[in-house]
């Protein structure tokens, strides 16, 4: 195929594709942004002439601009086994829950943005496109940059890992009842050889895809993490495994979040605060990781009238990974959710152990999943005024304990 050809097949592809976002992490957008500016940079030969084809991502370039286009398939079989859950003590059956479109690039060398969207098929809504990610800023010479956009804010890490860079399917089933999700924010990044940061301005959490005057917005948010590497390179926390052949690697991270209520003239409404806290630590070797994350999180609210109501919740999450080979990984997971006394739930310590094993056809982008998911403790009704799990843990809760969840799954990055 000629270079003409390919250029009109990409850009026909790029015009008949509606604007996309991705789930891209905080890590991801840095590495991604980095990768971009450094590409720009060398390559200004190819930029002045214009070109397109593949050097680990599909490209259209020239006179100073790039367009990257890529996405993400992930297919799962689960099964999952309970205790006489009015005779349906067992589901099974396959799950689509991530297929997405991205496009990144630069405009002038000096401008990076990145755009991602995901076709739901796990909310019966027929699999209606959703926007995640899109972001634009500015990388200065001097390792600052200047962001804005919706994504991950870099709270939790575990959270703001790719979703397609874990160790098991899927994060922790603890990490996900407090975990951020994504806000819209303006941020500003810094990072050295040794240490790097993020501090924000943000829309608040869960606020993805709201518009300004929504009620779920807050009237402020503030987040911020520090990163502090103390052997190794960043790019080897780019995600949870660690090849054989690597170089001994040790990250710490510390991260706060604070938003204020929605205020309204509403006497009814539930003005809600929320300061949520994380530490975490990884370490990595040749051919094996380990990685520990903790979550804090304080809710205060108050109802014009009433006494206002305080929660502090807890969880944290520790997991390793061995590699067998060069292909085959073992790895396992125990996790644990710690609710406030004043929800009077029935259990107020929930945990979970995960094991499985991963095999790297072609790294992240061609790789087999399986895992074992095992509530150590009964989970209803509890979970249930927690939100429920996500359909894509495949756990769906049982009133004793002993729930078990099977999980395959197969992904390609392309």
């Amino acid at each position: 195929m000629t270079r003409s050809m390919v250029l009109t097949v990409l850009a026909g592809a790029a015009i008949s594709m509606p604007a996309m976002a991705d789930q891209t992490t905080p890590d991801e957008v840095r590495a991604v942004v980095s990768e971009m500016m450094a590409d720009a940079e060398t390559r200004s030969s190819l930029l002045a002439g214009g070109d397109a084809g593949h050097d680990s991502a599909f490209f259209i370039a020239g006179d100073g601009f790039r367009l990257n286009i890529g996405g993400a398939i992930q297919t799962r079989y689960m099964m999952d086994f309970r205790d006489d859950q009015n005779s349906d003590d067992f589901s099974n059956g396959f799950q689509l829950p991530k297929t997405r479109l991205n496009f990144g690039g630069t405009i002038n060398k000096d401008w990076a943005y990145w755009v991602e969207g995901q076709f739901d098929t796990t909310d019966d809504s027929g699999g209606s496109f959703k926007l995640l990610d899109a972001l634009f800023g500015y990388n200065f010479s001097n390792g600052w940059g200047l962001y804005m956009g919706q994504l991950k804010p870099p709270i939790v890490r575990e959270d703001a890992m790719s979703d397609f860079k874990l160790l098991a399917v899927e994060r922790a089933p603890s990490t996900d009842f407090l975990r951020h999700d994504r806000v819209k924010a303006i941020w500003l990044q810094y990072q050295a050889e040794n240490w790097r940061t993020w501090l924000t301005f943000n829309s608040g959490a869960n606020t993805d895809n709201t518009d300004f005057n929504t009620y779920s917005n807050a009237d402020y948010a503030f987040s911020g993490r520090f990163e502090f590497l103390f052997a190794g390179k960043w790019d080897q926390f780019a995600d949870f495994t660690s090849p054989k052949g690597s170089d001994y690697a040790c990250m710490l991270g510390l991260a706060a979040h604070y938003q204020g209520p929605h205020n309204t003239p509403n006497a009814a409404d539930v003005d809600t605060s929320v300061f949520l806290y994380t530490l975490d630590v990884g370490v990595e070797g040749d051919g094996w990781n380990l990685f520990g994350g903790f979550i804090g999180r304080h809710i205060e609210q108050d109802t014009l009238g009433a006494d206002s109501t305080d929660f502090d919740d807890f969880s944290f999450v520790v997991q390793g990974g061995f590699m067998l080979t060069d292909k085959w990984e073992l790895f396992a997971r125990y996790d644990a959710l710690i609710v406030d006394d004043n929800r009077n739930f029935n259990n107020d310590y929930m945990s979970w152990i995960t094991g499985g094993v991963n095999y790297y056809f072609a790294g992240h982008a061609a790789k087999f999943t399986g895992d074992i998911v095992y509530s150590i403790d009964d989970t209803l009704p509890d979970v249930s005024a927690l939100g429920g799990f996500a359909t894509t843990q495949g756990l769906q809760g049982d009133t004793t304990e002993g729930e078990v969840a099977i999980r395959l799954q197969m992904q390609l990055l392309f």
